[in-house]
């Protein structure tokens, strides 16, 4: 993909006012393009779209009016090119902003931090634009120089405008993972404060749990007392992704994004099929399976034993939601929690409508 429009606009904005097209301007920019690359960009497509754009002619873009003739601005991109490749190998930046598809790699992540800082100063301080594209609220999404991915989301607490932190990777210490943002010089050590665990468990998620049912405590341990001769899969990270589904354009989605639909499944209360079962997890995401496999695949299953949001059966075709209920043995939900649900599937966009819901847990 070509992306000379966007990155010349970009440069041209930034050296619209500036007196003279200097060499030592030219290096600034450069740099600039190296330590904060323009949104989802790394240096080196930065680089081939400057450099193919000026070996090939390319116009240049007319949306920054400029007071320098073709021939000047020209010669001034050519010169950022040059220092790009004079500057090699380029250092790695602090830290890279993430396309809104890596939101899944906060379904099942905790808080760490909030920030005292507001959305735009946030964005002000890390050079970096929030997304808007959630109905959530704004997000930025990066991937740190250690790999660390780390996301950041208001508003979340109802009486703040400040920013919380989210880590994608539940094993890493907050520290550790903070020292890099402070590290960056970006953000004051100052306005950072670490969640503790009982303060991010009062606040880490939209939605209230409820825990398994303790009968079925241990079922995943090989030779347990709950299933005779077999245990339950619990799921990691990795492998519920295949299980998660995603609400957009009033329909609901697979993890390969084909429509869903449960004409297949089959479900321990509906063997003749058209039901699956799914589980909601604190902050409103769903998963589920096609199938329900007696002491080896359970609700319990998909959050690994973890509390959910919400669970039960559902049945959709072609995207259409046309019933859900609470039907869980493992988790009993009581009918609040298939109010969450509704309530999470409408935050996606989900047309709610011709949904069916239908309680088999007593009422609270």
């Amino acid at each position: 993909m070509d992306y000379w429009d966007g990155i010349v606009q970009r440069i041209f904005y930034r050296i619209q006012f500036e007196p003279e097209l200097s060499e030592e301007l030219a290096s600034r920019i450069a740099e600039a393009l190296v330590l904060e690359p323009i949104e989802y960009l790394t240096a080196e497509m930065e680089y081939e779209s400057l450099a193919g754009g000026i070996n090939d002619g390319k116009p240049l873009p007319t949306l920054v009016p400029m007071r320098q003739t073709e021939p000047q601005l020209r010669d001034f991109i050519g010169r950022v090119v040059a220092h790009l490749d004079s500057t090699r190998p380029w250092p790695t930046p602090a830290f890279t902003k993430l396309p809104a598809e890596y939101l899944a790699e906060f379904a099942n992540s905790r808080p760490i931090a909030r920030l005292a800082l507001a959305v735009d100063e946030v964005s002000a301080r890390l050079a970096r634009r929030f997304s808007h594209d959630s109905d959530d609220g704004p997000f930025l999404l990066l991937k740190m120089r250690s790999g660390e991915v780390i996301g950041m989301f208001s508003p979340y607490w109802d009486d703040s405008t400040d920013v919380v932190v989210y880590s994608a990777d539940s094993s890493r210490d907050a520290t550790d993972i903070l020292r890099e943002l402070t590290d960056s010089g970006r953000l004051e050590p100052e306005r950072i404060f670490v969640l503790t665990a009982e303060s991010a468990q009062q606040s880490a998620g939209r939605y209230e749990t409820t825990s398994i049912i303790p009968a079925f405590h241990g079922e995943s341990e090989p030779g347990n007392t709950v299933w005779e001769g077999t245990h339950v899969d619990y799921l990691d990270d990795t492998a519920r992704r295949e299980f998660r589904l995603f609400g957009y354009d009033g329909l609901l989605h697979d993890s390969k994004g084909d429509l869903f639909d449960t004409s297949a499944a089959k479900t321990l209360w509906t063997p003749g099929g058209g039901r699956a079962i799914f589980v909601m997890d604190r902050n409103g995401v769903l998963y589920s399976a096609p199938f329900h496999l007696l002491g080896k695949f359970h609700h319990s299953s998909f959050l690994a034993g973890a509390p959910v949001g919400g669970a039960g059966e559902i049945e959709a075709k072609a995207g259409v939601v046309r019933l859900i209920s609470d039907h869980s043995t493992h988790y009993q939900p009581t009918r609040k929690y298939t109010g969450q649900v509704l309530d999470s599937l409408r935050r996606q966009g989900v047309d709610t409508t011709p949904i069916v819901v239908e309680h088999h847990s007593a009422e609270e």
